[in-house]
């Protein structure tokens, strides 16, 4: 088994691409071509590294958003510990130091056959070879009553962002006394300790500025991870 850091994957990553189109630079042809589809953690690092690795790539990014919030930390953002800035990043280091050509639209149909990705602004970007990097989505409508408006009064929080801002507001207009009802999904799900994680610095938060409130976690599992961890930590800092 090898085990490699993240880093080291990155790298080796672009070094793989790059060897597969090595064929296509050496020929004194032009330039290979690689879209990225999606500008979160996974596409921007991938587009970083193969910039890195070959800077005789043509690496294009593909992104609607003109910043990205990260998630991770995001959970400090709302216990008053990191500001919403810091986790806030543009796309304009990917493009000046590493030469990735960054293009603020949504791929709306990828051919195969054709080897282009079509925008939704029209635009065809041919590529030699296409990463599709989209993040998450949410099935909204699984639980009854809770679509996509609903989160405007009951936000999830998980995509970073406005949705972030908007749960802050909320704990910020709480009443001292009042209860913060957070629930966690059946397992399988995406970052076993976040539910958790969130409810340890809401609980940071309130016992600085809301001593009184409470936090009512609903889990139908027996058992979550790090349990031990988190169940430790809530009776010695927030019994």
């Amino acid at each position: 088994m090898i085990c490699w850091t993240r880093r080291e994957f990155g790298c080796g990553a672009g070094a793989m691409c790059v060897a597969a189109m090595s064929p296509r630079i050496a020929g004194g042809e032009a330039r290979a071509r690689v879209v990225v589809v999606g500008g979160g953690v996974g596409g921007s690092t991938v587009a970083r590294y193969l910039a890195m690795s070959a800077p005789a790539l043509d690496v294009t990014l593909v992104e609607p958003k003109q910043q990205y919030v990260t998630c991770f930390f995001s959970n400090l953002y709302l216990a008053g510990v990191r500001s919403l800035e810091s986790l806030t990043h543009g796309y304009e280091h990917l493009a000046r130091r590493h030469g990735v050509k960054v293009v603020h639209d949504r791929a709306a149909a990828i051919d195969p056959t054709a080897k282009t990705v079509r925008l939704e602004g029209g635009v065809m970007l041919p590529y030699d070879r296409l990463v599709v990097a989209p993040g998450i989505a949410f099935k909204f409508g699984v639980i009854e009553g809770y679509d996509e408006a609903a989160t405007e009064t009951f936000p999830h929080a998980w995509n970073a962002g406005p949705q972030t801002e908007l749960l802050r507001r909320q704990l910020e207009s709480i009443d001292d006394g009042g209860v913060f009802l957070i629930v966690a999904p059946p397992d399988p799900f995406r970052c076993p300790p976040g539910p958790y994680e969130r409810a340890s610095l809401v609980a940071y938060y309130f016992k600085q500025y809301k001593p009184r409130a409470k936090i009512l976690i609903l889990d139908a599992k027996d058992k979550f991870f790090g349990q031990d961890v988190f169940q430790d930590a809530w009776e010695r800092h927030y019994p």
